[in-house]
């Protein structure tokens, strides 16, 4: 998610711009205005070349991409300088941002015409006044200031797999996918969708070939996904376009788009499929009617949350607040909070036991936390699982997965004596963790590809070095 002060100060200050253009200059946030390069800003947003960037900045009024990335880095520092970080120094405030003094000072003096200490004189206020005036209120309607957005080009198919439901038990597959993929939602035997954040694309993946073969384009930075209890639709947080997605999961389209307020990030539907709830780097929890996508609640949260989980019997929701160190019990129709669980640390992914008795919290800072519902008491704490950020429950559920995100690995836990059972040595960072109905848990890494791997497996014994991170083969969507 964007930095939020961040976020909104250039909201504010640009209010006429369409999703596509917040698209941009939020992605730009994300990185301080430094995302590598104007071809990868064009991958995360899913246009075809820096031509159609262009077009798209001169239609919503805003400065080339080089000046937009200039004053967004600019603004970054002012508002650290302005929280007191680096005493207001550029020379500090450019190393957080891994940039030589020389270079950053020659930004600011390219970007605005003045120097750093000019710029601390006059505030943010004034300065943000002075980036107005290098913009415009484009006089075209919203509909014309759309961009229409297309899947990239397609690239060579990958060497055909084995049917995964005829391997052994100990044969493991590598998915070589770019784009950062990240969400991952399952679908009975044959069918996963894979969000790519920074191709603003979701990836079918055909579950019975091991092969990729739909993309589907949604728009920037889409992050959580999950299926619908039929597996008619599917629905898509995309970040920054400010939206859910929602997609036919029979013709893999998407056909509608729900407006939220701020950044939506984790989703999870209520047990009937009627009520789809996500949060958003507003701090706060929304409740969406799947029948049209109106609003139907919300709640103030107290602090931003990234992973979300219902009770199984529909009626209480799990929020955990990774800032805030606790999760919150949410009731699911009233929209207010029950219970306040203070763990402590960064309270991450969320698993409720299917009787509905206990609550597992992977712990970003010290393993994972094991809540008994029925007195809201922490009754187990693992030390061994730190960095746990995802954290899934085998269909058997005989194992919890836990994604250690900073040590490349996935911790697989016996669920009823809380023992390891062993560690997948995935290597780059582990995103989400779902499971094939069969035996297969499915994990994404954002370092570049997708692990297809037996319910249970303690380790990657046969597994050779990651690939090359291609695009798997598709056929526009």
């Amino acid at each position: 998610m964007p930095p939020l002060a961040l976020a909104s100060l250039l909201q504010h200050s640009l209010p006429w711009l369409s999703p596509h253009g917040r698209a941009v200059v939020n992605t730009l946030i994300c990185d301080n205005g430094r995302v590598g390069s104007i071809i990868t800003l064009c991958d995360r947003l899913g246009l075809r070349s820096r031509y159609q960037l262009g077009r798209l900045l001169q239609r919503e009024g805003l400065p080339p991409y080089e000046e937009l990335a200039g004053w967004i880095c600019v603004f970054s520092w002012m508002l650290r300088a302005d929280a007191g970080v680096g005493r207001g120094r550029l020379r500090p405030l450019a190393g957080l941002t891994h940039m030589d003094s020389a270079t950053s000072y020659r930004l600011v003096r390219r970007v605005t015409g003045k120097c750093w200490k000019d710029l601390r004189l006059a505030g943010t206020t004034e300065v943000v006044r002075w980036f107005q005036q290098r913009t415009r209120r484009p006089h075209v309607t919203r509909s014309q200031a759309d961009v229409r957005l297309s899947a990239p080009d397609p690239h060579p198919p990958l060497p055909p797999l084995e049917p995964l439901g005829d391997r052994r038990r100990s044969r493991i597959a590598r998915l070589p996918l770019s784009g950062g993929p990240y969400g991952i939602a399952v679908h009975g035997r044959d069918l996963a969708y894979v969000t790519r954040g920074h191709a603003a694309t979701i990836e079918c993946l055909d579950l019975n070939t091991g092969q990729f073969t739909t993309t589907i384009p949604v728009g920037c930075t889409p992050t959580c996904v999950t299926f619908d209890p039929c597996g008619e639709r599917a629905y898509v947080s995309v970040q920054h376009l400010g939206e859910i997605a929602v997609i036919d999961a029979h013709r893999h389209i998407p056909i509608q788009a729900w407006r939220v307020p701020g950044d939506p990030f984790p989703l999870v539907l209520s047990p009937n499929g009627r009520t789809l709830f996500v949060t958003t780097n507003e701090d706060r929890l929304f409740a969406l009617a799947t029948q049209n996508g109106h609003i139907v609640g919300s709640l103030a949260l107290p602090a931003t949350s990234h992973h979300l989980a219902i009770h199984p019997a529909g009626d209480r929701l799990y929020v955990a607040t990774r800032a805030a160190g606790v999760v919150l019990e949410v009731d699911a129709t009233r929209y207010m909070v029950l219970r306040t669980f203070m763990l402590g640390g960064w309270p991450q992914g969320l698993v409720v036991s299917p009787d509905g008795t206990t609550l597992y919290v992977a712990n970003e800072h010290h393993g994972l936390d094991v809540i008994r519902l029925g007195t809201g008491t922490r009754i187990a704490r693992l030390d061994s699982e730190c960095g746990a950020v995802p954290l899934s429950l085998s269909p058997d559920h005989r194992f919890l997965y836990t994604g250690l995100v900073h040590a490349g690995e996935v911790g697989v836990i016996r669920r009823e004596s809380l023992t390891r059972h062993g560690t997948l040595a995935v290597g780059g960072r582990p995103g989400q963790i779902a499971f094939q109905r069969g035996g297969n848990a499915i994990i994404s890494n954002e370092a570049g590809w997708v692990d297809i791997v037996p319910i249970g497996e303690p380790r990657f014994a046969s597994l050779p070095a990651p690939l090359p991170m291609i695009p798997a083969a598709r056929t526009a969507g």
